[in-house]
C-alpha cells in the first residue's frame, strides 16, 4: 500500500535531538521537550554545560557564532517551520535581521551556527521539505500583565528596534503589511465563508474604502516605514526579574508602517491595557523614535488592521482541508468585535 499523503506531520522529537547533536557541538546527554505546535513547532533543548562555567551574554553572541560554538546557558529553542509556511529566502532574511540587531546590542533570541557554519537545517518530512533553526534561549519568562514601568521599558526596546530598521531592507520578508494588500487578502479569503453574512462582508468592503481614502491622502513623510516585528504580544518576549526584555519569534516580521507594531501591541489583550499602560509604552518608545501626530492618530487603525490580519490568517489556515474549518458564524462574530473596537478607538 502506498504512503498516504500528509499535510502536517509531527516529527520525532528524539530524531530531532539526534540531528542537533550531530550538527552542533552539543552534549550527547542533552534532552528535548516539545513545547508548542502552531505555525511552527517549537522545542526546548536542555544542554549540559561544556568546558567551563561561563554563561553567554548578549555581547558574546557575535564572537560565539564566529567560532561556531554554541551558547553555554544550558538551553536552546529549536524552531521547525511548517512545510510551505515560509520560504527559505524569507527565513534567511529573518536570521540576517536578528544578527544585525544583535550587532546593534538589541536583546533578541539569535540563531546559532552549526559545525558547518550554517544556520538553517533542511529536513525531509513526509509532507516535504521543512526548515529548522536553532536559537538562543530568551532568559526570563512571559508576563501577562505589564506594570507601567515595564510597559515603558518595552516601548523603549520597541523604539530602539524601529530606529535601527527604519527605511532598511534585509531581503525577502515573511509578510507585506501594505494596507490594500491586507484588505484584498481578507476579502478574497472571507468572501466564500461569509456567503450567508452579507452584512459583515459589506462592512469589510466599506472599511477598505475608508482606510484607503485616509491612507492614500496622507503626507507619507509623516509615516515611517521599515521592518516590523509583526506580532508584538506577550507570547513573543520574555522579561527577567530585573526587567530586561528579550524579543523572539519574528515569524510574522515584514515590511510596512512602523506604527503597525504599536497597533499590534494595543490590540492584544486590550482589556488589560489601561490608558496608563498605553501612555507609558508610548513615552518609552519615544525615547528612541519620535512619533508624528499622524502616527499617533492612526495607531487604532493599525490595531484594526492587525485584527483583520489575525482573522484572515486563522480562516486561511483553518480552511477545512489542512485544519478544521473556522465556522462562518465565528468569523462574523469576530468582524463584529473588530467593528466595535474600531468605532470606539478611531480618532
Amino acid at each position: 500500500m502506498p504512503l498516504f499523503p500528509i499535510e502536517y506531520s509531527t516529527l520525532s522529537a528524539q530524531a530531532l535531538l539526534k540531528l542537533i547533536i550531530y550538527n552542533y557541538e552539543i552534549d550527547s546527554n542533552s534532552s528535548i521537550t516539545f513545547l508548542k505546535r502552531g505555525f511552527n513547532d517549537t522545542y526546548l533543548i536542555s544542554v549540559r554545560k561544556q568546558g567551563g562555567s561561563e554563561s553567554l551574554n548578549l555581547n558574546d553572541a557575535e564572537e560565539t557564532n564566529k567560532k561556531n560554538e554554541t551558547t553555554n546557558t544550558g538551553k536552546y529553542i529549536l524552531r521547525v517551520y511548517k512545510h510551505n509556511w515560509r520560504s527559505f529566502e524569507s527565513i534567511e532574511t529573518e536570521l540576517k535581521l536578528l544578527n544585525y540587531l544583535i550587532e546593534k546590542q538589541v536583546s533578541v533570541s539569535f540563531p546559532i551556527k552549526d559545525k558547518q557554519a550554517k544556520f538553517i537545517q533542511l529536513i525531509l518530512a513526509p509532507e516535504g521539505i521543512r526548515y529548522a533553526v536553532l536559537f538562543s534561549f530568551a532568559e526570563g519568562g512571559p508576563i501577562r500583565k505589564l506594570s507601567a514601568d515595564q510597559s515603558f521599558l518595552l516601548g523603549a526596546e520597541t523604539g530602539k528596534i524601529h530606529s535601527l530598521t527604519h527605511n532598511k531592507s534585509f531581503g525577502i520578508t515573511a509578510h507585506n503589511y501594505n494596507i490594500e494588500t491586507q484588505f484584498n487578502n481578507t476579502l478574497t479569503i472571507l468572501k466564500p465563508l461569509l456567503f450567508d453574512h452579507l452584512k459583515q462582508y459589506d462592512y469589510l468592503l466599506q472599511l477598505k474604502h475608508d482606510f484607503l481614502n485616509i491612507f492614500n491622502n496622507l503626507d507619507k513623510r509623516e509615516l515611517r516605514t521599515g521592518i516590523c516585528h509583526g506580532d508584538l504580544q506577550a507570547e513573543n518576549f520574555h522579561i527577567t526579574l530585573d526587567n530586561k526584555f528579550t524579543f523572539f519569534d519574528f515569524d510574522f516580521f515584514g515590511t510596512g508602517y512602523l506604527a503597525y507594531d504599536i497597533g499590534v501591541f494595543m490590540w492584544y489583550d486590550h482589556k488589560n491595557k489601561t490608558p496608563e499602560i498605553i501612555e507609558a509604552f508610548l513615552r518609552g518608545y519615544q525615547t528612541y523614535e519620535k512619533l508624528s501626530l499622524m502616527e499617533l492618530k492612526l495607531i487604532p487603525y493599525f490595531s484594526t488592521l492587525r485584527a483583520l490580519f489575525q482573522m484572515t490568517l486563522y480562516c486561511r489556515i483553518n480552511d477545512g482541508q489542512q485544519l478544521p474549518l473556522w465556522p462562518a458564524q465565528q468569523a462574523a462574530d469576530f468582524i463584529g468585535k473588530i467593528n466595535r473596537w474600531h468605532d470606539e478607538h478611531k480618532k
